[in-house]
């Protein structure tokens, strides 16, 4: 055979092994410690890829190394939750080392910063304006397709000029598994924050992963997005000297009493991690075989959890109910209020549905 033919053949299986090296049969959802910001890189079990937002501004090279890590060539598709430096603040430096290859989509319109200007100019002609219900499909070929659903932006409805609650919301839907990513969106409507999640809840459904909102913020995280959406894991990305006091104790208490454990890509700067609830792990891995009824956390480089997905046989183990009462009362709680404590395990019923008949305890939890 031709030397030259030879090493063509050679260069092309390379080339291929190499787009191909980072996937793994499975769907894969990496959520990088950028520090004070959100990034995560998903990957589809045939290896295409889909970056949600891409790092903070000048603190690119924890996005570049851990994407380089994994093998990844090129980028299929961009989705931007919204224009803020610590979500789109690498974008320039992103694409040119991983060139896009299809549609970069964002909640459209405009915004003014130097980085949006950058954002501009690194996606070019590739950009797209997300509608509601718009579904990229990975795998379309496969007998087990990767969807994301663009469930909501621009307030979803709410009138609002606050970047953050203009975030793009994504599903992504592999089968029984459902994980949500929402940027910063808000549950609250405090100052010029509006409450979002609310009108949201419904649309996303039940879930197993919940990219929490706004960095752990005391205006994430509302108790009726949680019982809607359920989320089994919360993943919450955050940095270690953030001067915004994230993970925030109000935020934390609401997915405690929710049932929801939470991993952390940094200790942050704001409450403690409480043992048994929480872990800083890093870098956060979350993968789920084709039909199966189960999905792994990957944690602080080796460390896995298994969770079984909504629906299968089993409940998941780290679930509890939402809500606690007295048969003998006329109110119920949290259940991490301390009252919760004092009720005798005679009376003492629990649920995921507020009991009818009965009003929230006045400031609960406490």
């Amino acid at each position: 055979m031709d030397r030259r033919v030879l090493h063509l053949i050679i260069f092309v299986v390379l080339c291929g092994c190499l787009a191909l090296a980072q996937a793994n049969g499975k769907l894969q959802i990496h959520f990088m410690n950028v520090g004070q910001g959100d990034a995560a890189v998903l990957i589809s079990p045939g290896g295409q890829v889909v970056l949600l937002d891409n790092g903070v501004k000048n603190n690119c090279h924890k996005s570049l190394s851990y994407l380089q890590q994994l093998g990844i060539t090129k980028i299929d598709y961009h989705i931007a939750t919204h224009y803020h430096d610590d979500h789109i603040g690498c974008t320039a430096e992103v694409l040119q080392e991983f060139p896009l290859q299809r549609d970069a989509i964002d909640r459209g319109g405009s915004y003014h910063s130097a980085t949006y200007q950058r954002y501009l100019s690194a996606v070019g002609s590739h950009r797209k304006t997300a509608t509601s219900g718009m579904t990229i499909t990975l795998d379309s070929s496969s007998a087990n397709p990767v969807k994301i659903e663009v469930v909501a932006l621009n307030g979803n409805g709410v009138e609002t000029t606050n970047e953050n609650d203009l975030s793009v919301v994504t599903v992504i839907r592999f089968g029984n598994f459902d994980a949500e990513i929402g940027g910063d969106l808000s549950g609250y409507k405090i100052g010029d924050y509006e409450d979002i999640e609310t009108s949201v809840a419904p649309k996303v459904g039940q879930i197993e992963v919940y990219k929490v909102h706004h960095h752990g913020s005391r205006y994430s995280s509302n108790t009726t997005w949680l019982s809607l959406t359920r989320p089994i894991i919360g993943i919450i990305s955050v940095g270690a000297t953030n001067r915004h006091r994230h993970p925030t104790q109000e935020c934390l208490e609401r997915l405690h009493n929710a049932g929801v454990k939470t991993y952390w890509t940094e200790i942050g700067n704001g409450a403690d991690p409480e043992p048994g609830y929480d872990v800083v792990g890093e870098n956060i891995v979350v993968e789920i075989a084709p039909g199966s009824n189960s999905f792994t956390v990957t944690y602080s480089g080796a460390m896995v959890d298994r969770y079984p997905v909504w629906g299968a046989s089993e409940t998941p183990a780290e679930a509890i109910p939402i809500y606690a009462w007295s048969k003998k009362s006329n109110v119920y709680h949290y259940s991490g209020c301390r009252y919760v404590a004092n009720i005798s395990p005679l009376n003492l019923e629990r649920g995921n549905s507020p009991p009818a008949g009965k009003t929230l305890h006045e400031g609960c939890p406490k």
